[in-house]
């Protein structure tokens, strides 16, 4: 059938979110897994708008879309696109790709990113996932970049002694914020990392003091900061980790490992890691989560491997 704007409608939580949820099922559970509350809460983003392709009354179709600014810009978000395995190839994707597109533009945006930062799915198209491989790369999205999630089972992790000794060598303590200075956290990252503040301030906003994990010299001064997330104490409502029914609802995460410029080479990335790992193992976690992962070789010597691959893309929507 000719699929066209007649089809494709603005996304209403309190009437689509059950179908959708059942298209997710029909389309993806059998790779990715997800309870509707985490599907939902996903979809609670920043600044959402998603829309459904209805055939006949029925959802067939959906694609969810957020905004992410960075200073005074804004980039679109493409979290994903889902499309019932009954009626693919029917020109339905096409027709929710172009409409989100077309919300992108209508709102002065200038670039959309396939994938999304905070909250997401995946920060690309999933490797496991090669229709939609297809179905992008053919409407000219460059996959070609590779990113990982990684996995470790912390329950026999043990740091190396040699990452202890160059810790005390270098005088850095490596302890959880608190109320009283995470003031101190959040400038850190607003100067050295402003592209993962939003998310070091949800974790402050929910009163996660405790998941903001902080490097210091001898001096005090704040050397790099890490994210942890576990099932025990972190907050109900974050979404570090969605993927409990892969990896158990015992998983944990850490996520936004950031050291200062001018103090790399101190050993002070792979302290705040192993210092997380321990951290996140005495709170009972099984499985630890990180996410977008490109230096697969620093977190693989604390044991880190290769969980799921995925291909990031950005485009200008000038030339989509």
């Amino acid at each position: 059938m000719q699929v066209t704007t007649e089809h494709i409608q603005p996304y209403d939580a309190n009437r689509d979110a059950a179908d959708v949820y059942a298209l997710w099922q029909a389309a993806l559970s059998s790779e990715w897994p997800l309870t509707q509350e985490r599907l939902q809460k996903v979809l609670n983003g920043n600044e959402p708008q998603h829309f459904v392709a209805r055939i006949n009354g029925k959802i067939v179709g959906f694609v969810a879309t957020l905004k992410r600014s960075y200073g005074a810009e804004k980039v679109g978000q493409l979290l994903a696109l889902l499309i019932h395995p009954d009626v693919q190839r029917q020109g339905i994707g096409t027709a929710l790709h172009a409409a989100a597109l077309e919300h992108f533009r209508s709102h002065g945006l200038t670039s959309v990113r396939l994938g999304s930062v905070s909250p997401r799915f995946w920060c690309g198209v999933p490797d496991n996932l090669p229709g939609a491989l297809a179905f992008f790369q053919g409407r000219g999205w460059d996959l070609s970049t590779t990113v990982y999630d990684l996995a470790q089972d912390l329950t026999t992790y043990q740091t190396p002694e040699r990452v202890i000794q160059r810790l005390h060598q270098e005088k850095i303590t490596i302890a959880s914020a608190q109320n009283k200075n995470v003031t101190d956290v959040l400038a850190f990252e607003a100067k050295h990392f402003a592209n993962w503040l939003p998310q070091y301030e949800i974790c402050a906003d929910l009163g996660d003091y405790r998941d903001l994990l902080v490097a210091r010299d001898e001096d005090g001064r704040i050397l790099g900061t890490l994210i942890m997330y576990s099932s025990t104490q972190s907050h109900p409502e974050r979404t570090d980790l969605i993927w409990q029914d892969l990896l158990g609802e015992q998983a944990g995460a850490m996520s936004a490992v950031g050291v200062a410029e001018s103090e790399r080479g101190r050993g002070i990335g792979i302290a705040l890691v192993a210092g997380a790992s321990e951290i996140l193992k005495e709170r009972g976690t099984t499985n630890c989560f990180i996410d977008w992962v490109e230096l697969t070789d620093f977190y693989a010597k604390l044991g880190y491997d290769k969980w799921r691959s995925y291909h990031p893309s950005v485009r200008d929507l000038a030339n989509l």
